[in-house]
């Protein structure tokens, strides 16, 4: 038998969810995975920056190996603030991931590119989103094309929506 919910309780049932499930993926109980799955994939005299770098400075770091590329350059590719990208790939240049090399002609621009180590680093970074992605895809196939649909098109409207004070906001 199918249970009839009330829409009011199908609102409530997602909103739980979203954050709960919010809870569940951001609580590592069991250690931290990812920088673990990164760690078996390099050389050990690197799993301690591995698990020192924020998340953010890997992110960065997969920014830069996507080619050469300027600080301002990176902040834009990535779409954060200079200051913020400027302090992470310091710590990037630190850890012996990044170099910074001056761009002929250009007096206040420096070129930054990946170490032999930082290439590691983004290899194993890369390797770990597609282990994610393969699971992932690996769960939803267990559904129908028009439960995905849906699940899409809800994700999609979330992802366009706007907070108003602590309200969610359909629209831009």
């Amino acid at each position: 038998m199918v249970s009839m919910k009330t829409k009011s309780a199908l609102i409530a049932d997602v909103n739980n969810l979203i954050g709960a499930v919010g809870d569940k993926f951001e609580a590592d109980e069991d250690g931290d995975a990812e920088r673990d799955f990164m760690a078996k994939r390099c050389p050990p005299r690197l799993e301690y920056v591995l698990r020192a770098l924020p998340t953010l400075s890997m992110h960065l770091l997969a920014g830069i190996a996507d080619g050469p590329v300027s600080l301002v350059g990176l902040a834009a590719r990535s779409g954060q603030l200079k200051g913020t990208v400027s302090k992470h790939v310091q710590r990037l240049v630190e850890a012996g991931l990044v170099t910074r090399s001056p761009i002929p002609g250009n007096r206040k621009e420096i070129e930054l590119t990946l170490t032999a180590d930082g290439e590691l680093v983004t290899d194993a970074h890369r390797k770990l989103h597609e282990e994610m992605a393969d699971g992932m895809r690996d769960f939803l196939s267990r559904y129908s094309n028009s439960d995905l649909e849906v699940l899409v098109k809800v994700l999609r409207d979330v992802m366009n929506s706007r907070k108003e004070g602590v309200r969610i906001a359909f629209g831009e």
